[in-house]
């Protein structure tokens, strides 16, 4: 292998090196964010749950509206 061919070779791997550790620090910090927020929900009060399940489902209402409207919206 040349030595031109050898450095584009290990550019390469580093660039895939560095997206790899880039991918793997997201779901470690998208793990710990949802470890985070359920250890939260076990220690809230039962109005806290409450009030969680009913920002879940307000956001599951908005969801299912904003894809309700492009449905209806690609029919016109």
């Amino acid at each position: 292998m040349s030595a031109g061919a050898w450095s584009r070779l290990r550019a390469f791997l580093r660039r895939e090196k560095r997206e790899l550790e880039d991918a793997l620090d997201d779901a470690t910090a998208r793990g710990n964010e949802a470890l985070d927020r359920r250890e939260r929900e076990l220690a809230a009060s039962p109005e806290e749950r409450l009030a969680i399940e009913q920002d879940r489902a307000a956001a599951q209402d908005e969801e299912y509206e904003a894809l309700r409207l492009k449905i209806e919206g690609g029919r016109e």
